[in-house]
């Protein structure tokens, strides 16, 4: 796994940006083809989330276009360092930084929430790229060869990466006043509450709102969406209000599920730029089926 993830990664960085997209849709295309347990899975989601809105070869091709979105953002994820500051200036655009800005001016942390929607990669990036300091917490691939590739190429973009069990570190981020970039959207096996997301029950990380009323951060949703011609739209939302009542349960449960919401709304908007073949949508335990 380590060579191929090194030879991918040395193609990237070598073949024109047009010329990895287009790589990308091919690899994207095969891995459509060869996984057909992911393909039921996405199809599956996909009905369970917008019922009759799709039929079955719509939901085909937003699925193949999904899996082809995933191709293209690690590739460019592995091309990263290598990226030209002209390059960067044609491929990305960048909307909304003032609400972060206005955040990190008060001293105060912020939690970057995004999803596995676009290229998430590129947000992290450019948050380097504007200046400010922080980090991002990520899950490693389960090869770990692969997973150090994957880190050199966010490293060598200059951002940062934290473990999730790093919670002492992400603390002292947000304390620092710097920005912490998560992604909660997908199905959380120990620790998470069942919400709302994309209007099915969901175990749901409370890690952004447990943090932010911790630390006084502010909740900044963020999204790196994919236009048609391949450039990366990054843009950053209004901060979510975290309640500070006396029912800690409750404060952290309402901003939980704010963020869903928000989350939820702009996937509707570009379904095929997020990653249905997760197995989101597991049974709540208080469901009654076997």
């Amino acid at each position: 796994m380590r060579w191929a993830a090194q030879g991918f990664a040395a193609l990237a960085r070598e073949l024109p940006l047009e010329s990895v997209h287009r790589f990308g849709e091919i690899a994207g295309w095969l891995i459509y083809r060869l996984g057909p347990k992911r393909r039921r899975l996405a199809d599956r989601n996909l009905a369970l989330c917008f019922g009759d809105r799709f039929d079955a070869a719509q939901r085909a091709r937003i699925t193949l276009h999904s899996v082809q979105n995933l191709a293209k953002t690690m590739l460019e994820l592995l091309r990263l360092p290598a990226m030209s500051e002209r390059e960067w200036e044609e491929q990305v655009t960048v909307r909304g930084q003032e609400h972060v800005e206005a955040v990190l001016a008060e001293g105060r942390g912020v939690i970057l929430a995004t999803a596995h929607f676009g290229n998430w990669e590129l947000v992290a990036a450019t948050c380097v790229r504007l200046g400010w300091e922080g980090q991002v917490v990520a899950r490693d691939a389960n090869d770990r060869p692969t997973a150090q590739v994957i880190n050199s190429a966010r490293e060598g973009a200059g951002v940062k990466v934290l473990a999730r069990e790093d919670i002492r570190e992400m603390l002292r981020t947000l304390k620092a006043g710097k920005f912490l970039g998560i992604l909660p959207d997908q199905h959380a096996k120990s620790g998470g509450i069942w919400l709302d997301f994309l209007g099915r029950p969901a175990s749901t990380f409370t890690g952004p709102a447990t943090l932010a009323r911790r630390t006084n951060a502010a909740i900044i949703p963020c999204f790196g969406s994919r236009r048609p011609d391949e450039t990366i739209d990054v843009y950053f939302l209004p901060p979510l209000q975290v309640p500070h009542t006396d029912d800690r349960n409750a404060d952290i449960r309402q901003a939980t599920q704010a963020l869903n919401d928000v989350l939820g709304n702009e996937i509707r908007k570009h379904p095929e730029q997020w990653l249905w073949t997760h197995d989101r949508w597991r049974t709540p335990p208080d469901s009654g089926e076997q």
